[in-house]
């Protein structure tokens, strides 16, 4: 046992205390003020608990312990999963009803998206972090905003997408059944459990959650005894259910975790929230339990795969598992690569193609975007034009499209912002310009022109 845990321990100062980097090769803080607590369990029993790095509370320096509350962002979607679960076992919703029917301020292609959808992330639904990112000066809140849109991405069921609108939707509609989610969450789960560093934040959805290794590891135990004071019967069945694609494939996402993509007993969910980084992973079968809470830009997943696989070669003589959050960001993402253009005002206006100068001013002017409350300017450039937010001359990620070659305009013209590619075209007739439709990501959106 000690032998494992000096091992154990070199892994997690290897990844945290020997870097001087983080991921953004940025400098990281002094080793003594990196701040993470990490825990790995098996079969009940402690292999490792690391802890660094101190807190201010109360105006108050604490150390780093088994109790200290992190921001575990994504990990919450796993107690609002839960919070649906005990929810569909009460009877007091179903999960192939419709979204629209507890939250009717969605649009009518809401009607065919589902728990069910939401649950597994295949509603098609867009990315809440991309409209906020692509919104300027709106005074739209996050929830307000979604509501505008007008359509979704994909076919509901036919793609699995991490896409945090999905649990979003989730977190609003156990509030309205409820009262109160987090209050909800802390009745059911976290005090039935004794997660006493456990707090939701708001309106838990796609994060919102603050919590401890030490609560965390009794929430393992929970899921892998099946054992949840005062659950009502079959919650433990529906929680680890699986989900389909309307193509009859397994869907690699369940109530709020990953399944280990060659070994469906394997469950993981990471979090990632502006310099807090968390991963939890739990072998349901060998019950092993991996926790890595962090406040720093460090990728906690690697940390987490290199502890479970030095356990499973100590204990089970198991090869190495890979880093499956890599390899699922590296698969394709369903991206479409054309427009399906259908826009509720212009239903005859053909694509546009600023080829010559003397059509050039058609494309000049303010387009307003509805659906994320935005303006934007299409203003002469060098060589053709540039596409900013309206009213800023901010250099940097505001210049969202600068063209310097005509040519590239012939079909559409692509490039890279905010990490996304991207495409633009315009709409409209040989006189004027109706809109121009920008697909970014897993997303498109509908600009039209003001007059």
């Amino acid at each position: 046992m000690k032998n494992m845990q000096e091992e154990l321990g070199k892994i997690v100062s290897k990844h945290f205390l020997e870097s001087s980097l983080d991921f953004f090769g940025n400098p990281l803080p002094p080793a003594h003020d990196r701040e993470y607590a990490v825990s790995v369990e098996l079969d009940g029993k402690s292999l490792l608990k690391h802890y660094s790095g101190n807190v201010l509370s109360d105006g108050v320096c604490h150390p780093v312990n088994a109790n200290t509350p992190f921001d575990v962002a994504s990990i919450a979607k796993q107690f609002v999963a839960c919070c649906i679960a005990i929810l569909v076992c009460e009877k007091r919703l179903n999960l192939d009803d419709s979204v629209r029917i507890y939250l009717p301020e969605m649009k009518e292609y809401a009607d065919k998206v589902t728990i069910r959808h939401c649950i597994s992330m295949t509603s098609g639904v867009r990315n809440l972090h991309l409209m906020k990112y692509l919104m300027s000066d709106s005074a739209l809140d996050e929830m307000e905003m979604f509501f505008r849109q007008e359509q979704p991405v994909n076919k509901p069921g036919n793609f699995n997408s991490y896409e945090e609108c999905a649990y979003e939707i989730l977190g609003h509609i156990v509030e309205r059944l409820t009262g109160g989610n987090a209050q909800f969450a802390k009745e059911r789960i976290f005090e039935p459990l004794q997660m006493t560093n456990t707090q939701g934040d708001g309106v838990m959805g796609g994060g919102g959650l603050f919590t401890s290794a030490e609560d965390l590891v009794l929430w393992h135990n929970c899921l892998m005894n099946r054992s949840l004071p005062g659950a009502p019967e079959g919650l433990f069945d529906m929680f680890f259910s699986s989900f389909t694609l309307n193509n009859g494939e397994l869907c690699p996402y369940g109530f709020g975790f990953f399944y280990d993509e060659h070994d469906r007993d394997i469950i993981w969910q990471y979090g990632d929230n502006v310099g807090w980084q968390s991963v939890i992973r739990l072998d349901l079968k060998k019950k092993l339990s991996v926790i890595v809470l962090t406040h720093l830009d460090c990728d906690p997943v690697e940390t987490a795969l290199d502890l479970e696989n030095a356990v499973m070669r100590e204990y089970f003589d198991l090869p190495e598992r890979v880093n499956y959050k890599s390899a699922y960001y590296s698969k394709p993402r369903h991206m479409s690569n054309s427009i399906a253009v259908n826009h509720r005002n212009y239903p005859n206006a053909e694509k546009q193609y600023p080829l010559s100068d003397n059509c050039f001013d058609k494309y000049l002017g303010r387009y307003y975007g509805y659906e994320i409350d935005t303006y934007f300017d299409v203003v002469p450039a060098d060589c053709c034009f540039q596409i900013k937010y309206s009213g800023r001359d901010d250099e940097g990620y505001v210049n969202l499209l600068d063209i310097s070659d005509k040519d590239k305009l012939k079909m559409r013209t692509r490039g890279k912002w905010g990490g996304n590619s991207f495409t633009i075209e315009f709409y409209g007739n040989d006189e004027k310009i109706d809109f121009f439709v920008l697909q970014i990501g897993m997303g498109h959106f509908y600009f039209d022109k003001c007059t």
